[in-house]
Order: structure tokens, then sequence, then C-alpha cells
């Protein structure tokens, strides 16, 4: 009789659970839907992350140059070109590069080898591929650099190394320690020359 009773019980509160579980579900069923306002978005925790992100001031843009400042840089590279054409005139740099007998050949066609290598790499990142590729390079062109073509800056920086050896070692003889003077203010004023080069 007692095992009766017992069975009796859990087959009446087997049956009454789910009675019990639906009365709860209709209980919150029946709440009211509680739309949430547009103020209480400001209680929700936001990461680090896109706050920083969405600040204007994490990534500045990148200030222009008056025409004042322009009017200067464009000054001082003519400068440096002048004095480049000047001291050639001076030193006859053309006929003493091409006939005199006191320069080391061999080093002195090593340094074109490596000039000419140095120009074209110079053309592959400023003319082929912000023109051709369209990877433009305003805003950090080293960045754009590194990550499309991480090899280039190295190979030009050991062949500018060599070339700038090369130079002054074959005319060592023809301008003794006046060789790394002149080759330095030739140098700028080439390199003053992309100035008024406006693809570069």
């Amino acid at each position: 009789e007692h095992k009766n009773k017992y069975t009796h019980n859990i087959i009446t509160h087997t049956h009454t659970q789910p009675i019990h579980t639906q009365n709860i579900y209709k209980t919150n069923m029946s709440r009211p839907y509680r739309r949430v306002a547009s103020d209480d978005s400001r209680k929700l925790p936001t990461s680090p992350t896109s706050s920083t992100s969405s600040s204007p001031f994490t990534s500045p843009p990148k200030p222009t140059k008056t025409k004042a400042e322009r009017l200067s840089d464009k000054l001082q590279a003519l400068g440096w070109i002048i004095a480049a054409l000047l001291l050639a005139y001076a030193t006859s740099l053309p006929s003493t590069l091409l006939t005199s007998p006191l320069i080391l050949r061999p080093l002195f066609h090593l340094a074109i080898i490596l000039f000419c290598i140095n120009t074209i790499l110079m053309l592959y990142l400023t003319v082929y591929l912000p023109k051709i590729v369209g990877i433009t390079t305003t805003d950090d062109a080293s960045g754009v650099w590194n990550v499309y073509c991480p090899r280039v800056i190295p190979i030009m920086t050991v062949c500018g190394v060599g070339c700038a050896f090369c130079l002054v070692r074959s005319t060592w003889g023809v301008w003794g320690f006046l060789s790394p003077l002149i080759w330095g203010v030739e140098f700028l004023g080439l390199l003053f020359l992309t100035h008024f080069i406006p693809w570069l």
C-alpha cells in the first residue's frame, strides 16, 4: 500500500509539472514588450578600439605646404642645381670622365652600372607603382613600399653605397681628397633636379 501511494504521488507530480511550467510561460508572455530607448545605448559597454577609431584625432591629415614654403623648396633645389652645374664646369667633369687616363675604368664602369640599377628602381617606385599599378603613396610611401616590395629599398641602399665608393675611388687619382666633395655636390644637384619633374 505504501508503494502504491508513492507511485501515485510520482504520477501526480509528473502530470502537474507541465501545467505549472505552462502557467509561467503564459505569465511571461503576458508582460508587455519594452522597447529600449535610444538613451539606454549610453549604458552599453563600448570597446576602447571602437571609441578610438572613430575619434578624429587618431589619424590627423597630413599638413599641406603653403605657397611660400613650396617656393622656398624650389629655390633651394634650384640653388643646388646651379652649384652642381658650376662645379661641373669648373672641373671639366664630362671631358675628365671620358678622357682622363687617371680614372680607374673598371671601378668607374661598375659605378655606372650601380647607378643605372638605382635609377631603374627609383622609376619603379615613383612612376610604375603609382601611375600603372595604381598604388598611391601620398601619406606613407615607405610603409607602402615595405609591404608591396620590401626588398627594393635595401637593394637601392646597397647599390647607392657601392656606387659612391666606386666613384670616389675611381676618380681619386684626378681630384684626390676633393673627390667626395665634388661627387656629393653633383649628387645633390641631381637629386634636387627631381623637384622640377612633375610626376616624381
